[in-house]
């Protein structure tokens, strides 16, 4: 992990921000929500492994050279391996990876008590597998076997230390640093960075070609072994390796051909993370890039992943570092599932697609991170689809906050719910934080907006909707017309028959609805307490997951006239909320204003930014717009509790620091904090002329900001 080390002195980070190009578009804050807890208190952790033998047990690596237990939620006090002394820790170097032999709790299996570490080591001792340079390598990266204590199993035998396979390793960085068993093959991956240096180039680098495209040696490599000793599984019909420690399955790629029989893949510059995703079986690794692309790639046997002629999906230049589009792809470089540039994080950190129950919005989804942003010390959370290879920032908490600390890894228990392994920046402190759902903390729990209705599509009734959080919110939202009054008495020129249209935000349609009664889930509607009381209203039941939603209200058989669209929080328990809701419609006068309505659930006061757009719906494409709208904001006795007109007059610099201003002088905002309860928005034309407008409510993060570590 390249910036591990790059981080121990100022001087060296100037010059690699200095480097950073932008070559993608900027990773975006999704909707998907979690928060973090603390579990545990370590010393630079990397890695976090179960040992699913019924006891909870979670095995924590710490870089430094220590492996503790953390079990019923406390740190064990004697740890559960200690080689400190044994090892070479500091920036990317040290005690990097932990497995257990799935025969682990199998007393019938040669892998009974067995576990497996990867370390980086002094250059001394032996090399199974050395790099032609003048001069001493820096390093040996060394997975050894260890034996659990026949009398406590909270602790490895010292005395039963079998070091597997040792690599020479020409540099201090690019480590690598992942071992795992493979559930389906029950092989022991283990992950081999490129040997160090820039450019996989100089001393210890196969000149010409780089260490990563070389199938001669072992760097910049997915390996895959059998590390029992031979003589433990005399029966296997997989060959013995060339220093006789450990078995090569047969079925590798470059068995009985040119090329290093345990290499599984190759073209690595520092995978530092994989994971297998216990559904489908797919191998899924953060390859670490160098100035400019980070990547994530599914690997497959024998297959080319590109470094050091790829950096991401761009054409790398060894000579001088640079990346360029790649306008004619080689099909035999494997390109990248995810990737991001250096303006979103500066070193992958490989994670798990996730198959908790806990967060079920991230189900099926690959969650990872970075380090730590170029300018900043906070790491960063994404998630990502790994079939359309769009990438989304996750929400940490109710209101975004960022990480604040380095990642250094991530690990999953025995029910696949996921962990985060941060750091400091010295490398000398860090935690253990627990992955969970946001807590149901209701908020913007309605919107209705009433406005003129026309037969085009300028004229319609068109109300959008964020949801963040955790996990689906059941939503209802209604097309309200025939019923609209005032003081009891009926609106004059009211919609005499809505229709409601829902969409995703990929204008996919999820349900549209003419007269509520027909609709599928009339019933829902009914029992959660919001019929229309018109049957020729419409309305929908939906359940929804985290995402940006819009309905659009129209007039059956392009009737005109004022009607009611309105949005409902129907299930404040659940971990989801609403964080912005806008509306959409023309803009006239008397009753004819836009008139939108929201109710502030909870018990808690909620910072709110209102706004009315118009001038620059024109250059999203709306004609007729309104020029200069007004925004009044008045509470439930029909006070006027704050009125704006051209954004910049009022609550400026606040406005600004929301994260949200509008982006033209004649629009109008205001920030208020409202305790719980009704209140209404108005939208007018400054010089009463007609036009389109959108009024729109967002909830604030409290200090007003929106960081880009979200």
């Amino acid at each position: 992990m390249r910036t591990l080390g790059k981080f121990v002195g100022c001087l060296l980070l100037a010059s690699f921000v200095q480097n950073t190009r932008a070559q993608l578009p900027d990773v975006p804050t999704g909707t998907i929500s979690v928060d973090l807890s603390v579990v545990a208190s370590v010393s630079s952790p990397v890695d976090l492994v179960p040992v699913n033998d019924g006891s909870g047990r979670l095995f924590i690596v710490e870089q430094g050279g220590r492996i503790k237990i953390l079990q019923n939620g406390q740190i064990k006090n004697t740890p559960f391996l200690d080689i400190s002394n044994q090892i070479m820790a500091g920036g990317e170097q040290g005690l990097l990876g932990l497995a257990f032999h799935p025969g682990f709790n199998n007393p019938t299996s040669p892998g009974f008590r067995r576990l497996y570490t990867y370390s980086t080591q002094t250059p001394n001792g032996v090399s199974d597998f050395t790099v032609p340079m003048t001069g001493t390598p820096d390093s040996r990266c060394v997975v050894t076997e260890w034996q659990v204590s026949l009398g406590d199993p909270d602790v490895v035998d010292l005395g039963t230390r079998r070091d597997v396979i040792r690599i020479a390793h020409p540099q201090a960085n690019h480590n690598a640093g992942k071992i795992a068993f493979r559930p389906s093959d029950g092989y022991l991956y283990i992950a081999i960075g490129d040997g160090g240096n820039a450019n996989d180039v100089g001393a210890g680098h196969t000149p010409n070609l780089g260490n990563g495209q070389d199938t001669s040696n072992l760097l910049g490599k997915i390996l895959r072994i059998d590390p029992l000793a031979p003589g433990q599984n005399g029966g296997s019909p997989d060959p013995i390796s060339s220093n006789t420690l450990y078995r090569i399955p047969a079925s590798n790629p470059f068995v009985g051909t040119a090329g290093r029989d345990e290499i599984y893949a190759y073209g690595f510059r520092n995978p530092y993370r994989f994971s297998f995703d216990p559904v489908t079986d797919r191998l899924i690794v953060g390859d670490v890039g160098q100035d400019s692309i980070e990547e994530v790639d599914i690997v497959q046997s024998g297959r080319n992943y590109g470094w050091n002629q790829k950096e991401g999906s761009f054409l790398f230049n060894p000579a001088n570092g640079a990346v360029t589009a790649d306008p004619s792809p080689d099909r035999a470089l494997v390109g990248p599932v995810l990737e991001y540039d250096h303006d979103d994080g500066i070193s992958v950190i490989g994670g798990f697609v996730y198959r908790g129950t806990a967060i079920p919005a991230l189900t099926g989804r690959y969650v990872f991170g970075d380090y730590a942003l170029p300018s900043a010390s906070s790491g960063r959370l994404f998630h990502g689809d790994l079939a359309t290879g769009t990438i989304e920032a996750l929400r940490i908490g109710i209101d975004s906050r960022a990480l604040g600390s380095r990642i250094k890894g991530f690990g999953v228990d025995g029910a696949n719910e996921m962990y985060v392994l941060v750091d400091n920046a010295s490398n000398t402190g860090g935690f253990v934080l627990k992955m969970i759902p946001i807590p149901a903390s209701p908020a913007l729990l309605n919107l209705s907006t009433r406005a003129r209705v026309e037969a085009d599509d300028k004229g319609f009734a068109i109300a959008g909707f964020i949801l963040t959080g955790s996990e689906s919110k059941d939503v209802v939202v209604r097309a309200i017309g025939p019923s609209l009054a005032v003081g009891g008495q009926p609106i004059q020129g009211r919609l005499s028959d809505p229709t409601l249209t829902l969409v995703d935000a990929d204008g996919v349609l999820i349900e549209a609805n003419d007269n509520w009664m027909t609709g599928a889930h009339h019933q829902e509607i009914i029992d959660v307490g919001l019929a229309p009381s018109d049957p020729h209203e419409a309305a929908l039941f939906n359940t929804l997951p985290p995402g940006a939603y819009t309905a659009i209200m129209q007039g059956a058989g392009g009737a005109t006239g004022v009607g009611l669209v309105e949005i409902y929080d129907a299930d404040q328990t659940s971990a989801a909320n609403a964080a912005n809701l806008s509306t959409r419609g023309r803009v006239q006068s008397d009753e004819n204003v836009m008139i939108g309505g929201i109710i502030i659930g909870g018990t808690h006061s909620q910072r709110v930014i209102f706004r009315a757009i118009g001038p620059s719906l024109s250059q999203q494409g709306v004609t007729g717009a309104l020029q200069n709208p007004t925004l009044e904001l008045v509470n439930e006795s029909g006070v006027r509790v704050r009125f704006n007109d051209n954004w910049r007059t009022d609550q400026e610099d606040a406005i600004i620091a929301s994260g949200v201003p509008p982006t033209n002088d004649a629009e109008s905002a205001l920030i208020e904090t409202l305790q719980p309860g009704k209140y209404t928005a108005i939208v007018r034309s400054a010089d009463s002329s007609i036009g389109v407008a959108l009024v729109e409510a967002f909830r604030l993060h409290p200090a007003f900001s929106t960081p880009r570590g979200e």
